[in-house]
């Protein structure tokens, strides 16, 4: 028969481990959430500065023919050329536009964490909910002790499944110009 003591041992040891753990995971929660808000802030503004620069870029482009059509000595070939270097302008900034689109993975992962971030929580929350029914004043039979040390390990065994079947295990990119990009 478990003793007073071992039993407040026990509920000391199940509450701390639920309330510290479920503490720093709402924490590392609130990181992921305001690290994806950050994220995407980053990126927009990122996908707004190549897109003016593009434009810019376009409408250099349009001056550069408007001289070229005003006859002053430029041969074919350098109008050629011209339209080469804008053609590897246009390749540059798509490809640059593409690269950024990693944002949408990146927020897939940071979701991802943040639902097992979740989980865990409500996880041990199974801990701190079966710490009450040790009542360290009263003796409790070791029979009674084994069964709530049995059911909670089999709840927590039940949520980390759950939890597990409900988290994607791949990240998907299916709008990039480049192609199908595929993480895990």
């Amino acid at each position: 028969m478990p003793t007073k003591r071992m039993l407040h041992e026990l509920k000391r040891l199940l509450l701390d481990t639920a309330s510290g753990g479920s503490r720093q995971l709402t924490e590392v929660e609130s990181d992921l959430v305001q690290t994806n808000i950050l994220l995407g802030e980053a990126i927009e503004k990122l996908g707004a500065s190549f897109v003016d620069l593009h434009q810019a870029v376009v409408t250099q482009q349009q001056a550069v023919e408007l001289v070229m059509g005003a006859g002053t000595g430029i041969t074919d070939d350098d109008i050629e050329q011209l339209k080469v270097i804008q053609v590897k302008i246009d390749s540059h900034v798509n490809a640059a536009v593409t690269g950024l689109q990693f944002q949408d993975m990146t927020s897939q992962l940071l979701e991802r964490i943040v639902r097992r971030v979740i989980g865990l929580r409500d996880a041990l929350g199974v801990l701190s909910a079966n710490s009450f029914e040790i009542m360290p004043d009263a003796v409790q039979p070791a029979e009674d002790l084994e069964n709530l040390l049995k059911n909670t390990v089999e709840a927590m065994e039940q949520r980390f499944a759950e939890l597990e079947s409900g988290i994607w295990k791949t990240v998907r990119q299916t709008r990039m110009e480049s192609g199908d990009v595929e993480l895990f």
